[in-house]
């Protein structure tokens, strides 16, 4: 029989083929066969070591298989060991985090992403899909209930890969989360992963004020019904119509595009759901026939002039191009499945699958998030994040965030020195 023996992720790293060593750290928790593991240099992953590469890939990545899993318990003192690493004290945070994440996955491969950001000050929110059969939901109700600060969405979605009620379902994380103490929220999908040290999130969030971060562009011709009624007032957009002028009302919004993955806040959030119903305009983007319906919705919201706060005055109509945001690495070559053009060799969606090549870019990359890392392809990268933020040097700055308008235009009002008339929206640092 196989020996089986519980080990935290990043404790364990390879010095040869025969001998391991265990490394202090606050990862996951996770059961694996110990041969399983003899390969898992995180060092040298993160360093870029080929050697270190070719012997974990030589020998198989590291990934979830089913009927090769251990039942990982689930009482209440295991689930807080597992998730919190036995940490007792943790340093309080000058804006703690929210993070809302739409999964349809394994439970385990959920909880070692969530212990790599975890804190008690933070608050953490899932929607599940409705055709899970992995015993998530139950699991993560078994989570909520050891962890007051992280919080299961009662109602189950049909997700798709068009992106079909993950607006729903992260607008209802939202507003369960409302009365919770938190300065900005990050949306996630399954797959994705943080490359931030909370520490250093919760003072991004104070840096951002009450500013938003995500990509805006124009929307493809078929991602939305032209001929529909797109005014605030058609779509009944406003609670309460008192004192919003016709401007406001009669004029069409215009759609604006971006990704899924985004970071809100607080004033906008809460401004939204003050004075917004938002139930015909996701009716209107989440058409069963059409694809990419969750990149939208929150995009149009902020671009265009609702009287919202958080929401920027300066009517820019650019491209934002989301640098701190989601990373992710397009293909736009080679078939779907295998492709030689990606690092990892496999591409998903025109999106190549992130593996342990590059946990080096992992730990320079100044993005908060990304797309993404696959349970059933390549754990590494998650194994080894624990290293990965401890090592982490890279702080985002007020330098990267004038990239964003929205943020200029709040420096700017913040100063005294803003001019709408004025304001350039294409200004690039």
């Amino acid at each position: 029989m196989y020996k089986f023996f519980a080990v935290f992720a990043s404790f364990l790293c390879w010095k040869n083929s025969e001998s391991y060593y265990f490394r202090e750290s606050s990862s996951s928790t996770q059961f694996f066969e110990k041969d399983q593991l003899k390969y898992l240099n995180c060092s040298g992953f993160i360093n870029n070591s080929s050697s270190a590469i070719d012997n974990y890939l030589n020998y198989g990545r590291l990934r979830f298989i089913p009927g090769k899993m251990i039942e990982v318990p689930m009482d209440c003192g295991s689930i807080t060991k597992r998730v919190s690493n036995n940490q007792k004290f943790y340093g309080s945070l000058r804006s703690p985090i929210a993070f809302i994440r739409n999964v349809y996955t394994l439970y385990e491969f959920q909880e070692m992403l969530l212990s790599s950001i975890y804190h008690p000050s933070n608050t953490y929110c899932y929607s599940v899909d409705k055709k899970s059969k992995t015993g998530i939901f139950e699991k993560l109700q078994k989570l909520t209930r050891c962890l007051p600060n992280i919080i299961l969405n009662p109602m189950r979605y049909d997700f798709d890969s068009s992106g079909h009620f993950q607006n729903r379902a992260h607008f209802k994380c939202l507003e369960l989360i409302l009365d919770r103490k938190w300065g900005h929220v990050i949306f996630l999908q399954n797959n994705d992963l943080i490359l931030k040290p909370v520490e250093e999130l919760a003072e991004l969030s104070n840096l951002l004020n009450y500013t938003s971060i995500m990509s805006i562009r124009e929307p493809f011709e078929d991602r939305y019904i032209h001929n529909a009624d797109w005014t605030p007032a058609g779509l009944k957009l406003f609670k309460s119509e008192l004192g919003v002028s016709k401007d406001i009302l009669d004029k069409p919004l215009k759609i604006w595009k971006g990704l899924n993955q985004m970071i809100l806040s607080r004033s906008f959030v809460k401004s939204i759901f003050e004075k917004l119903n938002l139930e015909g305009i996701m009716n209107l983007f989440d058409q069963k026939e059409i694809y990419g319906v969750d990149e939208m919705l929150v995009q149009t919201l902020y671009r265009n002039n609702l009287g919202l706060d958080g929401q920027p005055t300066s009517n820019c109509n650019n491209t934002v191009q989301d640098t701190i945001g989601r990373w992710t690495d397009w293909i736009f070559e080679g078939p779907s499945g295998y492709n030689e053009f990606c690092r990892s060799k496999l591409e998903r969606n025109y999106i190549c699958v992130m593996g342990v090549e590059y946990l080096a870019d992992f730990k320079t990359s100044k993005f908060v998030i990304a797309n993404k890392i696959l349970e059933n392809f390549d754990l590494a990268p998650l194994f080894c994040m624990d290293e990965v933020l401890r090592e982490k040097k890279i702080w985002i700055s007020k330098v990267e965030l004038r990239n964003y308008p929205q943020f200029r235009e709040m420096e700017m009002k913040e100063n005294g020195t803003y001019d709408e008339d004025n304001f350039d929206c294409n200004l690039d640092f």
